[in-house]
């Protein structure tokens, strides 16, 4: 497995003005309460996807006091109003620069939102077919974020595909994709750390009810002290099609993220805000669910899991024996 170094600054090339809906801040604010930042886009794949477009027309910052930043994506390669980036191409550590040095107010933003292109035909999955993608109200609703006085300030909305990217109906009656918020996070590339490693393939077939099909991941849970019963697999307990068919364990903890391991056991998580998590494979998880819960054995084979510490801009390795 090649392994990437985590790219975690950019060099300043232009500045950019700002909009904002309040008239007695229009215009760039003073340079001494401002920083430039910019943003790009990764994602954690999803499996049995070829292609999964989205065509990126803006990004709307919200500050703490009500100032809006409405930034307007445009193509670096080409004369287009948007970005159009298949998500897949740009996988752990690598990423698509979609802003770049933008000049807007330090302090708390409490919340961004992602725009898309509301024409149709910009956006689509490919996994066995060509299948519509829909951004609900053409609109990803993330979390907040804070700009600190740094010259330069570098974010990435990171994708993880497993829980965002949704089937509308079934494999039988595929009508197209949804894309949702939910594991769409916001990491500060100052602080983003990246996590790698390999399982040992003898343990592909050691678990119980192991999946011969493509069942092995790595699941990432924040903070230590979990037991292996409270690990659960990818849910959506917020989703109306949440249907509550099997009840959640008592305490249970949901993952921050997950990954498929490959053939020859190598995994890979980039940009993961440094801090303390718990790492756990599992031989059984062909089939997670976005919304559903599962009742993946998440640490299968038994005690195949591990507390680590990630630490800020570097690397870390973990390997299952």
């Amino acid at each position: 497995m090649k392994i990437k170094l985590l790219m975690l600054s950019c060099a300043v090339l232009a500045l950019a003005g700002c909009n904002s809906d309040d008239s007695s801040n229009s215009g760039t604010p003073p340079t001494n309460s401002t920083a430039l930042v910019s943003f790009s886009v990764s994602d954690a794949p999803v499996e049995d996807a070829e292609e999964v477009v989205v065509a990126f027309d803006a990004l709307e910052l919200i500050h703490k006091n009500g100032q809006r930043y409405f930034l307007n994506v445009v193509g670096t390669e080409s004369s287009d109003d948007y970005q159009q980036i298949d998500l897949l191409d740009y996988q752990g550590s690598d990423s698509k620069l979609i802003l770049s040095d933008e000049r807007i107010a330090i302090g708390n933003y409490k919340e961004l939102i992602v725009h898309t292109k509301s024409n149709q035909s910009l956006q689509w999955v490919t996994a066995n077919g060509h299948h519509d993608l829909k951004v609900p109200s053409n609109k990803l609703k993330l979390g907040g974020f804070e700009v600190t006085a740094e010259t330069v300030q570098s974010f990435t909305i990171e994708f993880d595909l497993r829980k965002s990217l949704v089937l509308r109906g079934n494999n039988s009656n595929n009508n197209g994709y949804i894309l949702k918020p939910h594991g769409v996070k916001i990491v500060d590339n100052g602080s983003a750390s990246s996590l790698w490693g390999n399982v040992d393939p003898a343990l592909f077939s050691q678990g119980d009810a192991c999946s011969t099909d493509g069942g092995n991941f790595v699941y990432l849970y924040q903070g230590h002290s979990h037991v292996e019963g409270s690990l659960v697999d990818n849910v959506d307990i917020d989703d109306q099609d949440y249907n509550n068919d099997f009840e959640l364990p008592e305490g249970h903890v949901e993952p921050y993220a997950s990954v498929g391991v490959e053939q020859n056991g190598d995994y890979y998580f980039g940009f993961i805000p440094a801090g303390d998590y718990t790492v756990a494979f599992t031989c059984s998880a062909y089939i997670d669910d976005p919304i559903q819960y599962d009742q993946i054995l998440i640490v299968n084979p038994s005690e195949q899991m591990a507390e680590i510490a990630l630490p800020p801009t570097q690397e870390y390795e973990h390997n299952f024996q």
